[in-house]
């Protein structure tokens, strides 16, 4: 049976990051966890004129084990329950660091995954880990003495991480209100920031959300022409610090297209992630359509939204479909 929950205390279960209420909160007011005897769903729900939507941000929490034929099921029911509650008009595209293992059989389904690597506190390991072709020239930023240093000047590092999207043509860049909320609860216990600085310029920065056992890459930004290595070094930096200082033992970039094309610009940010040794970590995203014209409606509403701004908006699913050779067929 499937329950509605709406505050984590009532959940015995020590939650990942991103399904913490802390961070929920940081992201919408509403939200919530849609749970089982088996397993747990982290979800927020947003409300904007005639339209709700939800996004989960995560995968489904497997209390127990549980099989994959176990998880359809809840997912299933999740499924149902949403729609004879009249909850929301579609399950948007999940946040990046959702990656499951099935989805529901009438959804809109589509590969998905992230690269992860295992961190430690020897900064010369980790760099034995990065590609030949790049040691060197994390070697050159050491030696031009490229300052890596923690920050607490959020509105440099929303400034340089928002630039780095525009410059990308991202289309929903970072609400500041929301990245200033973000600061304002959950740094430092589960918010940090880096920055490299060449010659008091800065080149870089770094934006990590993490929990107990694993820092996630949640922004990053740089200015049009860094210094050769400073931001592998920036990245190394913080894997060390994150490590050493709160015993961490992984780093998550969030988000990958698993069979992308290369000749694309996105291409070029996945390898930048697995020269550090980083291995692709694959599975399922999906969406459903619960009311076809709302769904519609919002679309076209955002479409001309955007286009007051000058941007063309595209379907993030696909978006990514785009960038994949299979486009994202599962």
């Amino acid at each position: 049976m499937i329950r509605l929950i709406k505050k984590e205390n009532e959940i015995d279960y020590i939650l990942p990051f991103f399904a913490q209420e802390k961070y929920l909160k940081t992201k919408s007011t509403i939200y919530g966890w849609f749970v089982s005897d088996k397993f747990i769903l982290p979800f927020i729900l947003f409300s904007t004129y005639i339209f709700k939507r939800i996004v989960f941000t995560t995968e489904t929490i497997n209390k127990n084990n549980s099989t994959i034929e176990e998880e359809l099921a809840f997912l299933e029911n999740m499924q149902n329950y949403i729609k004879k509650n009249h909850i929301c008009d579609f399950i948007h595209k999940p946040q990046p660091s959702a990656i499951f293992r099935t989805y529901p059989k009438n959804a809109n389904a589509f590969k998905w995954g992230t690269f992860q690597l295992p961190i430690n506190s020897d900064f010369d390991d980790m760099l034995t880990r990065v590609s030949s072709s790049q040691r060197k020239y994390v070697r050159h930023a050491i030696r031009d003495n490229i300052s890596i240093t923690k920050t607490d000047n959020f509105e440099e590092v929303y400034t340089l991480c928002n630039e780095t999207l525009s410059r990308q043509k991202i289309q929903l860049q970072i609400d500041k209100e929301e990245f200033a909320y973000q600061y304002k609860n959950l740094h430092p216990d589960n918010m940090i920031m880096f920055k490299a600085t060449f010659e008091d310029k800065v080149q870089g920065a770094l934006v990590i959300f993490f929990d107990d056992k694993t820092a996630f890459a949640e922004y990053a930004g740089s200015v049009p022409r860094p210094k050769n290595g400073c931001l592998k070094l920036l990245h190394l930096y913080a894997m060390q610090y994150l490590a050493q200082n709160h015993n961490l033992t992984n780093f998550d970039f969030l988000g990958a297209v698993p069979d992308i094309k290369e000749d694309s610009k996105e291409a070029g940010i996945q390898k930048f992630k697995r020269e550090f040794g980083a291995e692709i970590k694959e599975g399922y995203q999906f969406t459903v359509i619960f009311k076809p014209v709302k769904y519609f409606l919002f679309n076209l509403t955002l479409k001309m939204h955007l286009r007051l701004k000058g941007v063309t908006y595209v379907d993030p699913v696909e978006r990514d479909r785009r960038l994949s050779k299979s486009r994202l067929k599962v």
